[in-house]
């Protein structure tokens, strides 16, 4: 048994000096890369040697003495002296970008709701128009005090041509390019089309018509005053099978048309469509008649309250409640 437990000791001495000496060989290692590693570090890049290059000075200019006249003018420009003169003119100067509306959107284009206005905002108010019109003056839910030079089957053309026509309120026979004029009007509001567009084909036609009817009207009218066109409203969806015309998708392009002449003329464009027509263009089923065109008393009821509510701002105009034109209640 001793003999083995000596023999035991001598294996486990060789084992632990056989590790030792492991160990001891990677820290040696270890220092010698840590080592090199601090060598190349310190040692910096030697960089190639030139040959020197024989360089020639540049000659030296001298500077020449400044004149009086140079000092007297300051520095001198970077960018060629501009011609002042070709600048102080008042001569028109050319467009260079394309100012035709084109493909107007009556949506887009339409007067928004603004602040309501007091009853007397239409009391020097006159409309002009077809008999589609003269329901605001002939239904008590209309519009009572305001004036009316709207005749029955009037259309662009009869204005035009000054044609002796029946008012449709009144009763009175008379030349719109007369009548009109003698109401004194601080706004002119104008609706008319639908008797033009029971013909197809026609459009550009009405347009003409229509843009030389605002021009006689401004003619013999006091300046300033204000002009709305209001767009042409939808139809029963029946109305066309006997009236091809009014077929309410060629409405809704000539109402298109019209918010581009609004635009060129400095008009205001009223798309009373918002408050008569369903969403596919059509007359809203509750404010129709027999014959699908005209308004029940309910129709023009919501057509006044679209009036009240979309005005252009104005500081003459009486408004209900606070005035948006005073600030601070001044």
């Amino acid at each position: 048994m001793a003999d083995f437990y000596t023999y035991r000791k001598e294996v486990n001495s060789r084992r632990r000096r056989h590790r030792m000496m492991i160990v001891l060989v990677v820290l040696l290692m270890i220092l010698c890369a840590a080592a090199g590693m601090f060598w190349f570090r310190r040692t910096p890049p030697q960089e190639p040697v030139n040959e020197p290059v024989e360089t020639q000075e540049p000659e030296i200019t001298p500077t020449p003495e400044p004149t009086q006249a140079s000092v007297s003018e300051g520095p001198r420009r970077l960018l060629p002296e501009v011609d002042e003169a070709a600048w102080n003119t008042s001569t028109p100067v050319e467009s260079t970008l394309d100012q035709e509306y084109r493909s107007t959107d009556a949506r887009m284009v339409a007067l928004p709701a603004g602040q309501r206005v007091s009853d007397s905002y239409f009391n020097t108010v006159t409309f002009v128009g077809d008999s589609i019109a003269s329901g605001l003056g002939i239904y008590s839910t209309g519009i009572g005090n305001a004036q009316y030079c709207t005749y029955v089957s009037a259309s662009a053309n009869s204005f035009v041509n000054n044609a002796s026509m029946k008012n449709a309120v009144t009763g009175a026979t008379e030349t719109p390019l007369e009548a009109v004029p003698a109401t004194q009007p601080d706004a002119l509001y104008i609706l008319v089309g639908t008797n033009n567009l029971v013909s197809q084909g026609n459009e550009e036609g009405f347009l003409a018509y229509y843009e030389r009817m605002i021009d006689m009207l401004r003619e013999r009218l006091a300046p300033g005053v204000e002009i709305y066109l209001q767009s042409i409203p939808g139809v029963q969806e029946t109305v066309v099978q006997s009236k091809p015309g009014l077929d309410n998708a060629r409405i809704e392009t000539v109402n298109n048309m019209l918010a581009n002449l609004a635009l060129r003329k400095g008009c205001y464009f009223l798309n009373i469509g918002e408050a008569l027509n369903q969403a596919d263009g059509s007359q809203m089923d509750e404010y129709t008649t027999k014959d699908g065109i005209h308004f029940n008393a309910q129709g023009y009821a919501a057509w006044r309250e679209y009036l009240y509510d979309h005005v252009a701002y104005n500081s003459r105009t009486i408004y209900e409640g606070r005035n948006p034109y005073k600030i601070f209640g001044k």
